[in-house]
């Protein structure tokens, strides 16, 4: 019999001991077939305008789905190969040499690799239009979803997960050369030792974590730090400090302080799962470290893309006031899409208005934050006012000679007043200065426009020196259902807006369904990455717990022999590992809540129900995890009948 046909015999007859490990492979597998068939859906490509964000995203997300493939499907090998060592050294015992076993191992390794692979790729291709389905909808597409099949995304599966599985196929055939025969029956007698927790520690464990805190909550907690990035990047370093202290010193002196009370400690189920958790913790703080981490940052990613989602239509109206805004310096053009507004009998027109501005040339402001190529324009108090009326405003100004009124101009940071105090030099060689500062926009984004209102005195003089242009805006009440209007209009503009000749054109419906597209991609990948994580963060608790569990099996058994009783067992157990799971996820849950509230503040959107929806999902896969790990670590430790 060759090692290859006594490889296939092994798997056919311990097919539910490998059927772990094949789960692993199919799931990673099925996932990134699922994510590359979409990246490469043709369908896609040819439907959206954000072309260039999709290849980014799609490639950006793909590399991080063969990192999370490599490191699961490596940490699963771990587990199998770790529950085989005592199989190894039997083979070992009964006279096959090192190379023998190592090979037979490789062979077992790929078979599984290759079943794994066509099934992944078979359950990705029932998956494939499911999830593009999905994608159109949230992008806003109403089509007719294609089953569309890649060559590539076959190509790039096969390709990947083929050098994922050699290389673990070598992980699996060196595991004999690591090993002595006493050491692979004695794996799983090795003894541990306690943790240890300093209070020293426990108190820069907060230290570092309220340090953290204070620099997302008031950017000002700290004058010595100016710069944000910086301020964001100490902020970030701290907190993941903070958090292998609060893990490795300050979680197990809480344990050991409960030790010393009794009452408590004492209690069957409480003394049988502190004990051991206090034994196991030193070995679980990097992985319950980086699982607090991956939590935070999947709870923050999935929190931010759906609140920008759910929030698109604020944002959109913040930025982009009025349905369409243009001063296209072409009458005729501009008469046909004045007569398209009127005549479309379906759209129904709330108020147009022809703004009178005066244009000074680039650079003319001199702030640092108004790059030079923007259109410098200024507004009369009067067209200011009747323009707020229009819009439901009531604004009442009273400017003073050289005195201005600078808007959002569509920074992310709405709260931040950027212009107050800033000088702007006038044609006529004076100065204004910007006294006050709205956190509104008084025209659409995306133009490269830089508008100020001034005082009507100082505006009649500016203009008998510059020429008056006129920005023609209206505001139509079903402006996010003008896909028809707005191709016809699109169709007239187009051959003019590639002339620097200072045209402005700005379609709302352009920039909403631009943002649909945007978020809508955002929301999927992160959604999408944010399950792997999970399933990533999940199956690391898994595959852990079921290591100790594999570990624990003869400790539990005395246990049993000396009168403990199986109901308190079945509680310990359950109490031990739910310690696993509930403690990252907290400090994820206080970490990632505060972030996102802190990113809610900065860009003025509410996080609370993107936040709600996020962490109900969160909880609901977790507490799957946490069922299925109770569940096998009861079975591996269950008496043998």
């Amino acid at each position: 019999m060759t090692l290859y046909s006594l490889a296939r015999k092994n798997i056919v007859k311990n097919i539910r001991q490998y059927m772990l490990y094949l789960y692993s492979m199919v799931i990673s597998v099925a996932i990134y077939f699922t994510f590359v068939s979409l990246q490469y859906n043709q369908q896609l490509h040819d439907n959206t305008v954000t072309l260039g964000k999709i290849e980014s995203a799609f490639f950006a997300g793909s590399v991080i789905l063969i990192v999370f493939a490599a490191i699961f499907i490596w940490y699963s090998n771990s587990f199998f190969t770790r529950t085989r060592k005592k199989e190894v050294g039997l083979y070992a015992l009964f006279g096959m040499n090192k190379k023998k076993i190592g090979t037979l191992l490789f062979y077992e390794n790929i078979i599984i690799g290759a079943i794994a692979l066509m099934i992944g790729i078979g359950l990705g291709i029932l998956f494939s239009k499911l999830f593009m389905m999905v994608i159109f909808k949230i992008m806003g597409f109403s089509l007719e979803v294609s089953f569309n099949l890649s060559s590539m995304a076959f190509l790039q599966t096969i390709v990947v997960f083929a050098m994922i599985i050699l290389v673990t196929s070598i992980h699996s055939y060196r595991l004999i050369y690591r090993f002595s025969l006493s050491e692979l029956f004695k794996a799983e007698r090795k003894g541990e030792r306690l943790a240890k927790g300093s209070p020293i520690i426990g108190i820069l464990a907060v230290l570092f974590i309220g340090a953290a805190y204070i620099l997302f909550l008031n950017p000002d907690g700290f004058e010595i730090i100016e710069n944000d990035g910086l301020r964001i990047l100490t902020a970030t370093g701290s907190l993941i400090i903070g958090s292998y202290l609060f893990m490795n010193s300050l979680v197990t002196f809480l344990l050991k302080a409960i030790r010393k009370v009794p009452p408590i400690f004492l209690a069957g189920k409480n003394l049988l799962s502190i004990t051991n958790l206090l034994y196991r913790l030193k070995g679980n703080v990097l992985i319950l470290t980086v699982i607090s981490l991956l939590s935070t940052v999947t709870l923050f990613a999935c929190t931010t893309t759906l609140g920008f989602y759910s929030n698109l239509d604020h944002i959109s109206k913040l930025n982009n006031p009025y349905s369409y805004m243009f001063n296209l310096k072409n009458e005729k053009a501009e008469a046909e899409i004045n007569s398209l507004l009127k005549q479309e009998g379906g759209n129904e027109l709330s108020y147009s208005y022809q703004l009178e501005y005066l244009t000074m040339k680039p650079g003319a402001t001199g702030i640092p934050r108004v790059p030079e190529f923007f259109q410098n324009m200024l507004i009369s108090e009067s067209s200011f006012q009747q323009l707020m009326k229009l819009r439901g405003k009531n604004v009442s100004v009273d400017l003073g000679r050289g005195e201005a009124i600078a808007f959002y101009d569509g920074n992310m940071d709405v709260k931040s007043d950027p212009f107050t105090g800033k000088k702007v030099k006038l044609p006529s060689g004076g100065e204004l200065t910007i006294s006050k500062y709205k956190s509104y926009s008084i025209l659409n984004q995306g133009n490269m426009l830089f508008p100020l209102v001034v005082d009507e005195e100082l505006y009649k003089e500016l203009k008998t020196e510059i020429t008056p242009e006129i920005l023609k805006i209206y505001k139509v009440a079903n402006e996010k259902d003008l896909s028809k209007l707005d191709g016809e209009i699109t169709e007239i503009v187009d051959p003019l807006t590639g002339r620097d000749d200072g045209v402005i054109y700005s379609s709302f419906y352009e920039q909403y369904h631009y943002g649909m597209e945007t978020y809508g991609l955002m929301i999927f990948i992160g959604g999408f990455l944010g399950l792997v994580f999970l399933a990533a963060t999940g199956s690391m608790i898994y595959f852990k717990q079921l290591m100790e569990a594999v570990s624990d099996k003869g400790r539990y058994q005395i246990l049993r022999k000396i009168g403990i009783p199986e109901k308190e067992v079945k509680k310990s157990v359950a109490r031990q590992v739910w310690f696993v799971f509930a403690l990252p996820l907290l400090l994820a849950l206080c970490n990632s809540a505060l972030i996102s509230y802190c990113m809610g503040e900065f860009i003025q959107i509410s996080m609370l129900f993107p936040f709600t929806v996020c962490l109900a999902a969160y909880l609901l896969i977790y507490a799957s995890y946490f069922i299925l790990t109770n569940y096998s670590y009861l079975r591996i430790i269950k008496p043998s009948s």
